[in-house]
């Protein structure tokens, strides 16, 4: 609370890890409980996301799994599957592509928050300019990404990745179609490394979203290993 803010509410974006160890204090202030226990008793068991896991401080993956791989440099892929998350460990997941497209279309659906809580999330900011070159055209809600398609409309979206592990994914505004790309190795920390690799995971969403055209498709898409 000593510094400044960035931006006042509403009229800017930025990411902050700081922001997941606030909002497990609020939950569990609003709640009395810690936020995932939160998470599961109000959207894992609802949707039967079996799984998805809560890994706390626990730098081992459920089996089967991938493997994950970063590259340090020329010569230089070390294996990087076990470790210990470094924002807070009640907000520490791991979960599956299978899940994680019931979640997304469950929640672009109206099938978890109200009407009006789903509006306040798709309310969005231009991202800053750093982050428009992985997201050209961005914007950002409450947790969610809105990025154009190339066939016209926009999709949501809110990726993540840590550690060799990277996962873009992207849902229908009507949670009809979604699509999720699954990465276990990170070519590299650079920014052209960086970009390049989510230049083709976004251009994969982008295919696949758009596939069967963006308003009226639907179902699972198949992923790989499913």
């Amino acid at each position: 609370m000593a510094h400044a803010p960035d931006f006042p509410p509403g009229e800017g974006w930025a990411y902050s890890n700081t922001g997941y160890v606030l909002l497990d204090m609020v939950v569990k202030r609003a709640t009395g409980h810690p936020a995932h226990q939160e998470i599961e008793d109000r959207i894992l068991r609802p949707l039967g996301l079996d799984r998805t896991r809560w890994l706390g401080t626990s730098p081992t993956l459920p089996r089967p799994h991938a493997r994950a791989y970063q590259l340090f440099g020329p010569g230089s892929r070390v294996d990087v599957t076990d470790q210990i998350p470094v924002d807070h460990e009640n907000l520490s997941w791991v979960t599956t592509t299978r899940d994680e497209n019931d979640f997304l279309r469950a929640l672009l659906a109206g099938r978890l928050l109200p009407t009006r809580l789903l509006a306040e999330m798709k309310r969005t900011v231009p991202v800053n300019a750093e982050v428009q070159r992985l997201w050209p055209g961005g914007r950002y809600g409450l947790g969610l990404v809105e990025r154009p398609l190339s066939c016209g409309g926009t999709y949501w979206s809110h990726e993540g990745g840590d550690g060799g592990y990277i996962t873009l994914n992207g849902v229908t505004d009507d949670g009809r179609r979604s699509a999720a790309v699954s990465m276990s190795e990170a070519r590299g920390d650079t920014p052209e490394h960086i970009l390049d690799q989510e230049n083709a995971a976004s251009a994969l969403i982008d295919h696949a979203l758009c596939a069967g055209g963006h308003r009226g498709g639907a179902g699972e898409l198949p992923l790989p290993g499913e």
